[in-house]
């Protein structure tokens, strides 16, 4: 097998679990996304290690792994957008459209699948990951306003489907 390396992004699409709790279908893009801000990123676990006095090496070792999070940002303000990953609700049509918040002001999670290609073909797929999304809207000359979306990755509730699939795409 040749070396798969990969450089960039092709997309990024998001949808709702299947049914099962396995990987889901019907993925659809939010808008682009803005340069330099995907990334898919394993933070380091959690190590515990037990020692007994007469040896100076641990005799056991416990490790917890750290999260693995997707996070990217997008430019997209229209209402669908808005509503799809801030939650509220569209009001209107065409450019008359108009989003509203939430009543709530608590930080809005849900539960997607993720798919993600690269510029080199490589497909990664999240089944099941917890996403949330924040304005973050500078009012300057020199910058973009742009929604942070950020997705935890979660054990799938399907019985051997891994959290993490990477492959090359057909």
């Amino acid at each position: 097998m040749a070396r798969r390396a990969s450089i960039g992004l092709k997309s990024i699409k998001m949808g709702n679990i299947a049914p099962d709790g396995a990987m889901g279908a019907a993925l659809t893009a939010l808008d682009a996304t803005f340069q330099g801000t995907a990334s898919l990123v394993q933070e380091e676990g959690q190590r515990t290690d037990f020692f007994c006095e007469e040896l100076v090496d641990p005799v056991e070792t416990v490790v917890v792994p750290g999260a693995t999070t997707l996070k990217w940002s997008i430019v997209d303000f229209t209402p669908s957008t808005l509503a799809r990953v801030l939650g509220g609700s569209v009001v209107g049509t065409g450019d008359a459209a108009l989003w509203e918040a939430p009543d709530s002001v608590d930080l809005r999670e849900f539960e997607q699948s993720i798919e993600i290609v690269t510029n080199y073909d490589l497909k990664i797929e999240i089944p099941r990951a917890k996403v949330t999304a924040l304005i973050n809207w500078n009012l300057s000359r020199t910058e973009i306003a742009k929604v942070d979306i950020t997705a935890r990755v979660l054990q799938p509730t399907a019985a051997g489907v891994p959290r993490i699939t990477i492959s090359k795409t057909a």
